[in-house]
């Protein structure tokens, strides 16, 4: 029987995407687990009142309505247009007309309630799964089912009653779940309902569970649904869920539509026939698809506009002096752009790990991080390897003895009498500190850095490539690296810029950090890269291959603070004397366009006024401050492609950028992983964005205001409760204001129409996203070919918008 339950539980629980906890929180499509199925058939959309505002403040056009009309009934295109009295109205026109003038209400976000059952397995579950290091949950070893049950009979929140009823429970956690369902009373022709229905419950913890069961294995589904349903039963509460599934409204029929619409487009009466041919044509669009006309319309306006914006031209820049590489990320397109008005700096997009998978580890740290995409698992280990040995010594011991401090600190807050002590001890020292980090963040700031930098020095080390890849993995790296990024025609200094942020007391510290990075800082990815390309053996293996790099080129790795907008050179000790002033160049170019980008910045970021660059930075230091950047708000496109595509042109820090050149790619493998990896990454973010947006309740997490983290799992709103999903208010919005458009990805590609259709044909990712409309794709074969638009009746032209009448 224990086979059934568990695959009953796996049956109510496959469409849970796991949530990663906050010390590497990354961006997911929560809805992923349905990609199988149409958008706008599982999708929520906004509500129609907000497209309504939309219409009313142009930002959707009545030719944006009659184009997203058009799109999901094609059979219009070329029908005849229908007389109202002296006007002549395309069956397209006449159709959002009845979108802008329909009155029907929209659908209103319903959020569950908890229960007592929510609020007692979260206490067990929590403690379970983060342990304090001096009061860990006894009995851990035995699993979650295991160590609850040998503790809850002994839980003064639950009554005598219940925990009389507990006394005697089976001792494997797929027994206990099948026990709890026959005395609930749960049909076994019910159960997967049941199950699915009581996991919905609390969807957060379900997913970080999931998590936690496919990466650590210290706990699994079965084992969480045991302890819900066996407290659901000690306590006597009935089993909740549906009788049946929910019958869909019935709308309004067909001739009252057409009653309600012409009386407001014509005074005349109206002809049997005529009658007739438009409640034919409202047929063809039903009621439940406006919401999703709008919302395509929505997108239709920014996708135009951003087309009309990408040159025609396949000119080049000059040879240039300096070449960056960045990550596709949305905020290195304003860096780029600021970066390129010197026409000696040339830029590129690749995915911020630098093709470059590995677990990387300081000099002597007691653990590394996973620096690599979600979608990976790391196999190479890299590490340093000091220059100095007695300096490294030194350097060890004054981190050792500082953690030490911190450790101390820590378990003296935490430990139950010790805050105390430490309140009658240090409390003068702590008041003053905190009154300095609130009134002089950016002062104490430098501060605390000066005196790191004197008690624990910078250190000169090396990262460890040669020991982490075997001669022939490094040169592999190196190829597909030059032919995803198609960068060609070298420039004297290559910079490879990874990307962080900064920024003090932000749970979601993670989420600005790099995605492609597993949610880390890309400095690591950046120096293994660099040390790659610089290593003479790779280079020979690359000139055998076709792809020469020049004597004279070198790699420098460098990081991007997207709070400061400042790229900082790393491994400065490895630049050699030839370079060194065109380094210094690149410094200074980069601090120009830094400043530009962080006031250009400021125009959108809330509470930044007409404030300084330096006051504005240093809100990374403000430990009250809940917008220290922006983040990814306002993705919206993911264009890949050479970069004359978009030289100059102003893109909003909108839209991730990944350089790609077909003359580059000959057999296509470069496109192929651009599009199954960087791109399935991007369509993560852009749903996260998205999903927080128009549900932040259901799938944001809700305003930072009201954050507690539940040790590095995530957090919760309050004292108790769910783990919340998505991301906060704080990333999407600004009081009632949004930050972000919520718009699914539209996806540009410069490479050939018949390369692209059979990638997407021979990856069945790729036809869910494409086919089922999660992302729209458009394409052209060249810089002076058309653009057009893949669909479900292949490749149209994007020049015929077939909006006759409009």
């Amino acid at each position: 029987m224990s086979l059934q339950i568990r695959a009953s539980v796996a049956r109510a629980t496959k469409t849970v995407v796991p949530l990663w906890p906050l010390s590497s929180f990354i961006a997911v499509n929560p809805m992923g687990a349905h990609e199988a199925e149409r958008f706008d058939d599982i999708a929520p959309l906004r509500p129609r009142a907000a497209f309504l505002a939309d219409f009313r403040a142009g930002r959707i056009t009545e030719r944006d309505l009659v184009a997203a009309v058009l799109e999901r009934v094609p059979e219009l295109a070329g029908a005849q247009p229908i007389s109202l009295g002296d006007a002549e109205w395309s069956p397209a026109r006449l159709i959002a007309t009845e979108l802008i003038l329909d009155e029907a209400s929209s659908l209103e976000t319903v959020l569950r309630s908890g229960d007592k059952v929510d609020e007692l397995t979260v206490k067990w579950l929590s403690a379970y799964l983060d342990p304090h290091p001096l009061w860990s949950m006894p009995n851990r070893e035995k699993g979650f089912w295991g160590a609850w049950k040998s503790l809850a009979r002994h839980d003064p929140q639950l009554p005598a009653s219940a925990r009389r009823r507990m006394r005697q429970l089976p001792d494997s956690a797929d027994e206990a779940l099948e026990l709890a369902l026959t005395r609930l009373g749960v049909p076994s022709s019910a159960t997967d309902m049941f199950l699915r229905h009581e996991a919905e419950t609390s969807p957060g913890w379900l997913a970080h569970v999931k998590w936690r069961a496919e990466h650590r294995a210290d706990i699994d589904l079965t084992s969480y649904l045991a302890v819900r349903l066996t407290i659901r039963w000690a306590l006597d509460m009935p089993a909740r869920y549906p009788a049946s599934e929910p019958a869909p409204e019935a709308g309004a029929s067909v001739w009252d539509r057409v009653d309600l619409l012409v009386p407001r487009l014509t005074d005349e009466a109206l002809p049997p026939h005529t009658r007739a041919q438009i409640g034919h044509l409202l047929a063809l669009h039903p009621p439940q698809n406006h919401t999703a006309t709008w919302q395509n319309a929505y997108e239709q306006h920014y996708r135009r506009a951003l087309v009309q914006s990408i040159s025609t031209s396949a000119s080049e820049s000059p040879a240039p002096e300096v070449q960056v590489v960045m990550c596709i990320d949305p905020r290195s397109e304003g860096m780029r752009r600021h970066l390129e008005v010197d026409p000696a700096v040339e830029t590129y997009g690749f995915a911020g790990f630098f093709g470059v998978p590995i677990r990387f580890a300081h000099y002597n740290a007691r653990a590394g991080v996973d620096s690599l995409p979600a979608l990976l698992s790391p196999r190479h280990t890299v590490t340093e390897s000091p220059r100095d040995v007695r300096g490294a010594r030194g350097r060890v011991t004054a981190l050792r003895v500082r953690d030490a401090v911190a450790a101390g600190l820590h378990a003296s807050e935490t430990v139950p009498a010790a805050p105390f002590a430490l309140a009658e001890t240090l409390g003068w020292f702590s008041g003053a500190a905190t009154l300095a980090r609130t009134l002089m963040p950016a002062t104490t700031a430098r501060a605390s850095e000066r005196l790191h930098r004197l008690t624990t020095p910078e250190l000169a080390t090396d990262v460890t490539v040669a020991d982490a890849f075997t001669l022939e993995e490094r040169i592999g790296l190196a190829e597909n690296a030059i032919r995803m990024m198609g960068l060609r025609r070298l420039a004297p200094l290559v910079v490879l810029t990874g990307h962080g942020s900064t920024s003090t007391n932000n749970l979601y510290q993670s989420a600005l950090d790099c995605g492609a990075c597993g949610g880390n800082p890309g400095a690591a990815n950046a120096r293994a890269a660099a040390a790659i390309f610089n290593d003479p053996a790779v280079r020979a293996g690359l000139a055998d291959l076709g792809l020469p790099v020049p004597a004279e080129t070198f790699f420098v790795a460098a990081e991007h603070n997207t709070v400061a907008d400042h790229i900082d050179i790393l491994d400065s000790h490895l630049i050699p004397a030839s370079h060194a002033s065109i380094v210094r160049r690149f410094v200074a170019a980069q601090s120009t366009a830094g400043d530009a980008l962080v006031l250009e910045r400021a125009t959108q970021l809330p509470g930044a006024g007409r404030h300084g660059v330096d006051r504005l930075r240093a809100r990374a230091h403000a430990w009250a401050e809940v917008y220290p950047e922006l983040g990814l708000a306002g993705n919206a496109a993911l264009i890949i492609g050479p970069r004359e595509m978009t030289r100059g042109v102003d893109l909003e820090r909108r839209v991730f950028m990944h350089s790609y050149r077909t003359e580059l790619d000959p057999d296509g493998s470069a496109l192929e992983t651009i599009m199954t990896a960087p791109l399935v990454v991007a369509q993560w973010i852009n749903h996260q964005y998205y999903f927080s947006t128009v549900d932040p309740e259901r799938w944001g997490s809700g305003t930072k205001t009201v954050h507690n983290a539940i040790g590095t799992l995530g957090v919760i709103s309050g004292q108790t409760g769910d783990l919340r999903l998505g991301l906060p208010l704080q990333s999407v919005a600004v009081g009632d204001a949004a930050l972000h458009e919520p718009l699914r990805l539209s996806v540009l590609i410069e490479a050939p129409l018949d390369r692209i259709g059979a990638i997407i044909s021979r990856n069945q990712v790729l036809r869910h996203l494409f086919d089922n409309d999660w992302i729209t794709l458009t394409a052209r074969d060249s810089a002076d070919a058309p653009w057009r638009r893949y669909g479900g009746y292949g490749w149209t032209d994007l020049t015929d918008t077939r909006t006759e009448g409009a």
